[in-house]
């Protein structure tokens, strides 16, 4: 199942290279078919030149221009309405999101063979519920 990955981001210009380079990087090293898709949320810097850089670069990314109304839910909104693949995870722009738990709740709902997977960054522990 090809994973496709929303990344909401408003003036993101100072993390967005980093960010898009490790999703990239560890997505590939454990070769999980992906796209990467950026909702560019009203940026006023320069979030979509370096957006339009990076997708020359990985041929899994690409980004939209959120034109609806703004906010980080809207924004999300926005990228479940483009993402083109059977999975979507929700992640963040400033790489607060680890690549690494992205690929684990991926093969978590492959192994499982779940409808769905959550992560917390607030409370310890958790259960998978069949």
């Amino acid at each position: 199942m090809k994973l496709s990955s929303v990344i909401p981001a408003h003036n993101e210009e100072g993390s967005m290279a980093e960010t898009i380079h490790a999703i990239e990087l560890a997505l590939n090293e454990i070769k999980i078919d992906h796209e990467t898709l950026v909702v560019n949320e009203y940026s006023i810097a320069n979030t979509e030149s370096i957006l339009q850089d990076l997708s020359n670069q990985y041929s899994s990314l690409r980004y939209v221009n959120n034109t609806g109304s703004g906010g980080f839910g809207y924004a999300v909104r926005c990228g479940l309405k483009h993402f083109t693949e059977q999975c979507v995870a929700i992640v963040m722009a400033d790489l607060s999101d680890s690549p690494y738990d992205l690929i684990k709740f991926y093969t978590t709902m492959m192994q499982k063979k779940v409808d769905c997977v959550f992560g917390t960054r607030w409370s310890k522990g958790g259960k998978v519920i069949d």
